[in-house]
């Protein structure tokens, strides 16, 4: 058995174009012959690439990971793979629910807005207010008052909110341009003040039941880019059925490789990926959805 560095798979950064020395073709029949140990080995050597934030704080919503965006990205590719990927295209699809109840809402748990035409990325709807609002008036009870009654002002309707809780953050679904929303809310944080009002709150969840399912079925490894191509690469020399899938287009960095549970070899190079990448370099998305929870307290 040779120690020498594992070459790259053909086509990557790693791979040399020169005379092939004793090493690297050693390490070439070791990989045809036994692809499955050639591939462990390869994934808990192989530096990875670190994933970045996949769902940052922002004043819009928009910019937040969306699991709606994530799965159809996913589910439209192994739509396009074939017929044995198919099962699991129907179950992402399923994943991504929504329901409304109409409560009272403080306006203290709301982080950001829906829409706006800024388009600097600030960290939430306060820091919007403090740099874009300030010809607003907002420190005194009169200026409370006016701006109360020009965002909230019929006590009769329930204002549009939505509640996420794959990680637990409002958002306020406001049609207009926020300045006047935001300024209320940094009024109310200056000031001390909770204000509450009447909300339609859309609650936008996963269904767990879909996520265990697909969990005992699948692999959803997220992982940049070129890094996944790779892998993908010494998984299917070693034969075994893997695809790629699309993670939602504002990360275009990363991927989805996607491996079914079927097969008891792939539990061995997961379990290897894991050991060394998990979970900077590396997040399973079914783990991912069970363990951000935060679920709405109906009451």
């Amino acid at each position: 058995m040779s120690n020498a560095k594992l070459p790259g798979p053909a086509g990557s950064k790693k791979s040399k174009i020169g005379p092939v020395d004793i090493e690297t073709w050693a390490n070439l029949l070791l990989q045809k012959m036994f692809p499955v140990w050639y591939c462990v080995r390869y994934v808990s050597e192989m530096p990875m690439e670190m994933l970045g934030d996949i769902n940052p704080k922002s004043f819009l919503a928009h910019r937040w990971l969306s699991v709606a965006d994530t799965n159809n990205a996913a589910a439209d590719s192994l739509e396009k793979a074939g017929p044995q990927w198919k099962d699991l295209s129907q179950l992402l699809r399923k994943i991504y629910r929504t329901k409304r109840f109409k409560r009272y809402l403080s306006m203290k748990n709301i982080t950001a807005v829906k829409s706006s035409i800024i388009d600097y990325d600030y960290g939430d709807i306060l820091e919007y207010s403090e740099n874009e609002c300030k010809d607003i008036p907002k420190h005194h009870a009169e200026h409370y008052d006016q701006l109360t009654a020009e965002v909230f002002g019929d006590k009769s309707m329930h204002h549009p909110f939505a509640y996420r809780e794959w990680d637990g953050r409002y958002y306020y679904c406001n049609e207009e341009e926020p300045r006047k929303f935001a300024s209320l809310l940094q009024h109310c944080r200056d000031k001390g003040r909770d204000l509450t009002v009447k909300a339609d709150i859309e609650i936008q969840h996963v269904d767990m039941r879909t996520v265990e399912i697909m969990r005992s079925r699948y692999w959803l490894l997220l992982m940049k880019r070129e890094t996944a191509y790779q892998v993908a690469y010494l998984i299917r020399a070693a034969r075994i059925p893997c695809q790629m899938a699309e993670f939602e287009s504002r990360r275009s960095d990363l991927i989805f490789l996607v491996l079914k549970k079927t097969d008891y070899r792939t539990a061995q190079i997961v379990e290897a990926m894991f050991r060394r990448h998990f979970p900077r370099g590396l997040i399973e998305w079914g783990r991912y959805l069970c363990t951000h929870q935060v679920p709405f307290r109906n009451r």
